[in-house]
């Protein structure tokens, strides 16, 4: 299972507005039995969208937002 901060570095590589950042991810459970890290994109300390990272493989799942 990756971490936090990895799960963080992954989204990261996702980014293309050159001004937006990621914030600290949270896992949750989806589907009842997979974890995902959701990662934040944030703009000036403004939330605007998120990232999802599976929480196993590091794989992208998609997101919303921006």
């Amino acid at each position: 299972m990756i971490n936090e901060k990895e799960a963080q570095e992954i989204a990261e590589r996702y980014i293309e507005e050159p001004k937006a950042t990621t914030g600290t991810p949270k896992l949750k459970e989806i589907d009842n039995d997979l974890l995902i890290y959701i990662v934040p994109i944030l703009i000036d300390d403004d939330v605007k969208g998120e990232i999802h990272i599976h929480s196993e493989t590091g794989e992208n799942l998609g997101g919303a937002g921006c």
